[in-house]
């Protein structure tokens, strides 16, 4: 390795190191997300076993959630009972992601190990800083779905032992996402059983050499990756048609929907969110058409096991918005505006796509600076957004109102209640919890209702109701001169969802 070369090394070293800061400092600037809220409170109330929901459940199917308690499915590491050990956890698996991605692999002839162009890239990443510094958890999934590939650092599925080895690892790596996320044991299994299976099924064909050959549909692995694409895609679709519950089950109700929700979430996730959020593209451009003619058994199973996940990803994505424009009363359009964030669950890919941008590290001599220009080219387009995401935070609206209702709260108070249209009302409910009532000791109540039934809920509730929390927006057709206005701010500038406008405001009602 030339002088030049390793002077570009310790450059994008820095890159790297400089971009951990600034993920600690958006973290210490940022409210903790709206999700992340909601896993807080499932993992530390203890008002009953397990991780309960004793609000209410994010996914409304009412006009209101009074009384209501539910149980989050999903797996919420123990040690994240705080905000701090949240956002600890999204920057060191980030870091852990970006240092995964800089490795070069083992068999290839360079003494260079270590690449960080690729690991600063994903520190600069605008969508990546929206992650950690809410405390999401898209960098530990990022980490679980990167177990799949990581033989492919080792070896090239060429052997039959390989080939098993590495089908196991993507099998035992969707089976702890789907975990993670909450998804019914017996279906994980199942999809854990199914990948082996196919993993033996495949290995089988390629042994006997029928239809893998290089001019043959499966030696292609773009073509069988498309295929794979599709055969998931359409294998959801049917799951939903057959499903009268769950997130699929909507698939049958707003076939029309979901199938447009689908072509807004390939544009999201895979260019959005992926390819430019993430700053990858520069791999793309330069090395597409190498990897376009590449051929192999191992790199066949790499591209189907992508291009499967991805369609599972786009699936997922459009019956998320397809399902909660229709519990919420939005149009799809409105409700893909604010979930449009939801494109960041591509990042689960991240590992994957790097392993198959890698597959092939000898590059020609121009290759290394063309890369390094295009990659200034990246940062420089995401400067501002990641700029603002650094600098400006994140901020909710229900943060400040949480932290002026713990001040307000007496020790004879019991209920408050939010009034806010159904777009993540709930989420925002959680928000006050975390203020008011993290582990359930005082046994605190929050209620919601839409504007509409504001005033019936009120009057009609068995238990008296001690302060009302209007939403940005949000009007109610009384007589509100027997409440006592506490407070009324304006919401901050906040980045998802769009930007919010309008006034909170917070009322103690008179006894």
């Amino acid at each position: 390795m030339d002088q030049e070369e390793n002077v570009n090394h310790r450059r994008w070293g820095i890159v790297f190191v400089l971009g951990i800061f600034l993920h600690v400092y958006a973290a210490f600037h940022s409210d903790l997300g709206l999700d992340s809220h909601v896993r807080l409170n499932a993992l530390n109330d203890e008002s009953s076993n397990g991780q309960v929901l004793s609000w209410g459940s994010p996914r409304i199917s009412d006009s209101s959630s009074t009384n209501s308690s539910a149980v989050y499915d999903g797996y919420i590491p123990p040690w994240n009972t705080s905000e701090a050990a949240m956002k600890i956890t999204a920057i060191a698996s980030l870091v852990l992601v970006a240092f995964v991605v800089s490795c070069r692999r083992q068999d290839e002839s360079s003494t260079v190990r270590i690449e960080p162009l690729w690991g600063a890239l994903l520190m600069m990443s605008p969508v990546l800083m929206f992650s950690t510094s809410r405390g999401y958890d898209e960098a530990p999934l990022a980490l679980l779905m990167g177990l799949g590939v990581v033989g492919f650092w080792f070896n090239r599925g060429e052997s039959i032992a390989h080939q098993r080895l590495n089908g196991l690892l993507m099998a035992t790596s969707v089976l702890l996402v789907m975990v993670w996320k909450g998804f019914p044991p017996v279906s994980s299994l199942t999809a854990w059983l199914v990948m082996v299976l196919l993993t033996e099924a495949w290995v089988g064909l390629h042994r006997s050499g029928s239809y893998t050959g290089e001019d043959q549909l499966l030696g292609n692995p773009w073509s069988v990756g498309m295929l794979a694409f599709f055969v998931v895609y359409f294998g959801v679709i049917f799951v939903g048609l057959m499903s009268s519950t769950g997130t699929f089950s909507i698939i049958g109700e707003e076939p029309l929907n979901f199938v447009i929700a689908s072509v807004f979430a390939v544009i999201d996730a895979a260019v959005l969110y992926l390819l430019l959020g993430c700053l990858l593209w520069p791999f793309f451009v330069t090395r597409w058409r190498r990897l376009r003619s590449a051929r192999g058994p191992g790199l066949t199973m790499l591209v189907v096991y992508i291009s499967a996940l991805s369609a599972g990803l786009v699936a997922y994505i459009a019956s998320l918005w397809t399902l909660e424009a229709s519990l919420w009363n939005m149009s799809l359009a409105n409700t893909m505006m604010v979930l449009g964030n939801n494109g960041r669950y591509a990042t689960l890919l991240l590992i994957p796509v790097a392993a198959l941008l890698r597959w092939d590290d000898l590059t020609d001599s121009n290759e290394p600076l063309k890369e390094t220009n295009y990659s200034l080219r990246a940062v420089v387009l995401v400067l501002p957004f990641l700029l603002f995401t650094t600098l400006v935070g994140h901020q909710i609206w229900s943060e400040d109102a949480g932290e002026l209702l713990f001040q307000s709260w007496d020790e004879d108070d019991d209920t408050v209640l939010l009034v806010a249209q159904e777009s993540m009302a709930i989420h925002h409910l959680y928000v006050l919890k975390t203020n008011l009532d993290p582990d359930g000791a005082t046994g605190a109540k929050g209620l919601w209702v839409t504007p509409d039934d504001a005033m019936d809920l009120i009057e009609q509730h068995p238990a008296p109701i001690d302060y009302v929390l209007l939403a940005p927006g949000t009007t109610v057709d009384a007589n509100l001169s027997s409440w006592v206005l506490i407070d009324s701010q304006e919401v901050p500038v906040s980045v998802p969802g769009g930007i919010q406008s309008g006034a909170w405001s917070l009322y103690r009602l008179s006894v």
